[in-house]
């Protein structure tokens, strides 16, 4: 990295702030909304802020590049936030990549999946504006240095949908640091590009309160490093990009639709940005969505670990709740699986979903992987096995009787190829993303029957990649008070905002693209304004 990425000790002393100056001014104390610019002496002064370093450094990288002098506060160690260890894809329709390939699509057939895949919780001013702005920012991308290339899989996630598409919208990042992938590596090509920009990083320096000045613009930003207080004032505007609150017990519990268990974003996420911009009377959108999609939960190591189609959509699996029960389309897209757990049953008084349990025998064992213990391999400690499902169904303390049953049941569908009840394999995205088409012993290829002993058992969860709501924007990403007004030079991206994607997850990296998207809109309006 190079010197552009200044220790919390050297920005101290180069400002010459310390701790008994902060204490004397009192703005560690300050409570309420924002701090006001006339009660703030400015340790440093540059044009933007950028609060967060996932998808939000595309912003940094625009800004700097046009000759913006900008930094970009992080809250921990390191950078990328949830962004880098996602898989990094950008979901970004009629590419270049598709025009490469062939892959007929446009605009109006984007807008109208969008309208769809969205589930009424955008607006057309934010879908049209990701729409005619994707391409410009992926433009801009690649003049930096981000290239990519067409990714095989998790697609469109509602491909039959009206204007939608089974391949060509999701792109992956081609990694040029050696030894990463997919998001680990696209923060890391951004950090490189921003440095190269000139774009300066503070990390373990969160931001804590914006400034406001008397007409009401955001003027700065007040973060903390270490012990002390940093007053940075921003000429042209800031741009929160600090992620979701998927680890802010409070927020998750009082916000979203149901319980959300072992969140895979991470730690730092705890609604920072948003509670900046509530303070100042920020409305809000989509405070009820997340980016959900099921978990495994690693009781040996404590971790989660994402319980996909490409795991349990494969054939010969089952997922069944404690009744026994099928309640999803295993082979389906992970957002709307993970939707089909909030079933609430108004006579027990509870999720009836939730645990779900992932049933398969050792002949689905012997071919795929199951929360990535490979193909073959002993189980790990927290798998159940048993010679028969009735054993299996005991251990696991679901209803054995339903549960042979249900597994019956399915059999017969998957000796028919066909499943009535969810849908199975019909979906272009099953097919692509669950289905083996190399089997020529079954009719539906993410279908096989569950009959050979000894059968497995693992229980699985509502989990989700991050939440998606947060403080209204509009298509500038400018940030919009309770009464409908932009709050002038605040911008809101990624998970740090309402998402423009709404109540829906159009397919593979909707959330980095849309991050990255917007942040790129920020950049574009801000540059409009004259410097305070």
């Amino acid at each position: 990295m190079s010197d552009k990425n200044l220790s919390r000790r050297s920005f101290l002393q180069a400002a010459g702030v310390t701790s008994a100056a902060v204490a004397s001014g009192g703005l560690l104390a300050s409570t309420g909304g924002a701090v006001s610019a006339q009660d703030v002496e400015w340790d440093r002064t540059v044009d933007v802020i950028v609060i967060g370093s996932g998808t939000g450094q595309l912003a940094a990288i625009k800004a700097a590049t046009d000759g913006l002098e900008t930094i970009v506060l992080e809250k921990a160690a390191t950078g990328g936030g949830t962004t880098g260890i996602s898989g990094g894809g950008i979901w970004m329709p009629n590419n270049y990549k598709m025009q490469e390939a062939g892959i007929e699509d446009s605009r109006e057939e984007a807008l109208e999946y969008l309208s769809r895949a969205t589930f009424g919780q955008s607006t057309p001013e934010l879908m049209e504006a990701y729409v005619d702005n994707c391409n410009v920012m992926l433009d801009f991308a690649r003049s930096v240095g981000l290239e990519w290339e067409l990714q095989s899989w998790f697609n469109d996630y509602y491909p039959e949908f009206p204007g939608g598409k089974v391949l060509g919208r999701t792109l992956q990042p081609v990694s040029t640091i050696e030894g990463a992938s997919g998001g680990g590596a696209l923060v890391q090509m951004m950090q490189k590009a921003g440095e190269e920009a000139g774009v300066e990083y503070l990390f373990e320096t969160p931001a804590k309160k914006l400034v406001v000045n008397s007409d009401g613009a955001i003027t700065g930003v007040i973060a903390e490093s270490g012990d002390a207080t940093l007053n940075i004032q921003a000429r042209r505007g800031v741009i929160l990009a600090s992620g979701g609150f998927d680890h802010n017990e409070e927020m998750t519990v009082n916000f979203l639709r149901g319980p959300l268990y072992y969140p895979s974003a991470v730690r730092t996420n705890t609604g920072d940005g948003h509670k900046m911009a509530m303070a100042l009377g920020a409305n809000l959108r989509n405070m009820n969505e997340s980016w959900g999609w099921p978990v495994f939960f690693n009781e040996e190591y404590g971790v989660s670990i994402p319980a996909l189609a490409y795991e349990i959509g494969k054939p010969g699996t089952v997922v069944v709740n404690k009744r026994g029960e099928r309640f999803m389309n295993e082979s389906g897209a992970y957002d709307p699986a993970t939707r089909t757990f909030y079933t609430y049953d108004n006579g027990t008084h509870e999720y009836v979903n939730i645990p779900g349990f992932v049933i398969t025998d050792s002949a689905n064992r012997n071919l795929y992987t199951l929360a990535y213990t490979q193909a073959g391999a002993e189980v790990p400690s927290w798998f159940v096995q048993a010679d028969t499902l009735e054993e299996l169904a005991e251990a696991l303390e679901i209803d054995a009787e339903a549960l042979v049953a249900t597994v019956e049941q399915f059999n017969q569908y998957a000796t028919e190829g066909v499943d009535p009840e969810f849908h199975r394999g019909e979906s272009g995205f099953d097919k692509q993303t669950a289905g083996d088409p190399s089997r020529d012993d079954i009719p539906n290829s993410c279908m096989a029957p569950l009959t050979e002993a000894p059968f497995y058992g693992v229980k699985i969860w509502p989990g989700a990649l991050g939440t998606c709501g947060g403080p209204q924007i509009n298509g500038k990403a400018q940030v919009i008070d309770v009464w409908g007004n932009p709050i002038p030079r605040l911008y809101a991206v990624g998970n740090a905002s309402g998402s423009p994607m709404g109540a829906g997850y159009p397919g593979g990296g909707a959330t980095v693209g849309a991050g990255m998207t917007f942040g790129f809109i920020a950049v574009q309006d801000l540059e409009s304004l004259e410097s305070l």
